[in-house]
């Protein structure tokens, strides 16, 4: 099969187009993600049928960071669909050759040939039947809203066109929550949730005699599936609330301060839930936690403090033992550190201001974040390499190479481990400084406890 992309798919043992992206994708963007996250979370892998041709899908709010997911966690990398306007970007056409990515053509872009994408369906037609995954964002593009934008047909349409042509193929289509902690933050969390998989057997029967009932049926179905595995907020107001409300929660009732991402996304979930259902019936109710709950945000912002450090009971040999384990561990790392921050803090620096002037949206941060870090580090180390080499020789520059990665691996610890010292302490010295102050946070983080509480029982008993 010959089709005029441009792509240069990796090719298989035949010569022909590649079932699966090379795995030498899926192992660099395993390392990319794992520099960028400090805590990728993996639940519902069992969920992953084997032996089958699969369809992943998964929400889209984070640009190419959701597909680099996919393909860096699931058992068997699928190959990506992405619009064809990433082929325009010369930086990502190796990475996209690499992950055998399937260009997708948009109605809105000049030029549209709606011919190219009946290439593209037939190509995931070949790709199902040989066996092979694909991992689609049905969502279209990536976005900034609270919750999960109506999807698009394309998913359904590809099953069931692979099964009319190729079937039976037993094609299932997996869905993938993709959850993340602030989406734009430098080593936050990240939850990677697979939901249980969707045997499309009754819309397979059903495709010969009603496509289009079929397909608009099957993409239902595939919604429900991704909103379970999502969260899904009314609105941004809605969701600051919730969220806060959730943590406080957590920490008050459940006593968990350092729960996993996974455990404060089920939490959230359940907040939502009885948000939306007691919004209509209860409205007092909610403004009431609304209220108390912005209050206490509000309070917090002011001083500058979590609620972990308004909630936190600090014992002296707690504080002595923090601040001694802080101090050795920011001392062993100060000599390879020192280095790390001179070789890197202008491509860091560098980098940070790539992301904010060409990202455009928050969606696309994160994105631009670890392309532009991967060319300024590695220029970086190549060219720290070449001067090391112009003056201490050949030997020298190969140290230097290795010693760059090292020397920022050093760093970024260091100044994490600093940070959290800094903030730490002067959390403490100001709750232990200001307390007539910190009586009112905690007398206005106790009005949240007791609203927060009183939703729950009701929303309980209901």
């Amino acid at each position: 099969m010959s089709l005029d992309t441009g792509t240069s798919e990796w090719p298989d043992a035949k010569g022909g187009e590649a079932v699966s992206p090379h795995p030498s994708i899926a192992v660099l963007a395993r390392w990319m993600l794992r520099v960028f996250y400090s805590k990728i979370e993996v639940l519902g892998l069992d969920n992953i049928p084997e032996g089958k041709p699969l369809v992943f899908v998964a929400n889209h709010v984070n640009s190419l960071v959701d597909g680099a997911l996919l393909l860096a966690l699931m058992p068997s990398p699928p190959r990506m669909l992405g619009t064809s306007e990433l082929w325009d970007m010369a930086i990502l056409r190796p990475f996209l050759r690499w992950a055998a990515a399937i260009p997708v053509y948009r109605r809105q872009v000049e030029g549209f040939d709606p011919g190219k994408n009946q290439d593209t369906f037939a190509r995931c037609y070949e790709v199902l039947a040989a066996g092979g995954h694909i991992g689609i964002l049905p969502e279209g593009t990536s976005h900034n809203e609270p919750a999960l934008v109506p999807i698009k047909t394309g998913v359904s349409r590809i099953v069931l066109g692979a099964e009319a042509r190729f079937g039976p193929l037993e094609t299932c289509i997996v869905p993938v929550g993709l959850t993340f902690e602030e989406r734009t933050a430098f080593r936050s969390a990240v939850l990677v949730e697979v939901g249980d998989a969707i045997d499309p057997g009754i819309e397979i029967a059903d495709h010969g005699v009603d496509s289009r009932a079929a397909v608009q049926a099957l993409t239902a179905r595939v919604e429900g599936a991704l909103k379970a595995v999502t969260l899904n907020f009314p609105s941004w107001e809605a969701a600051d609330v919730i969220e806060q409300a959730a943590d406080i929660y957590q920490r008050s009732v459940l006593d968990s301060r350092s729960a996993p991402l996974s455990a404060r996304v089920a939490l959230r979930r359940r907040f939502i839930d009885g948000y939306n259902t007691l919004e209509d019936n209860h409205p007092q109710a909610i403004k009431h936690v609304v209220t108390a709950v912005r209050q206490y945000a509000t309070e917090l912002g002011k001083h500058q403090l979590s609620d972990d450090q308004v909630v936190a009971h600090y014992t002296a040999a707690e504080v002595v033992r923090f601040i001694l384990l802080s101090l050795w561990l920011v001392l062993v790392r100060v000599p390879l550190g020192l280095i790390g921050i001179v070789v890197h803090w202008i491509p860091f620096k560098a980098a940070s201001l790539a992301a904010k002037r060409l990202s455009g949206t928050t969606d696309r941060v994160a994105t631009y974040k670890i392309l532009a870090s991967m060319v300024f580090y590695l220029l970086t180390w190549i060219g720290t390499a070449a001067l090391v080499n112009l003056y201490w020789g050949f030997s020298a520059s190969l140290l230097a190479l290795v010693a760059g990665p090292l020397t920022g691996g050093v760093a970024l610890r260091l100044y994490l481990r600093s940070k959290l010292l800094w903030q730490q302490v002067r959390g403490y010295l100001l709750i232990r400084s200001r307390k007539p102050s910190v009586t009112e946070l905690r007398h206005r983080r106790q009005a949240a406890v007791t609203a927060i509480n009183k939703l729950v029982e009701f929303y309980s008993a209901s």
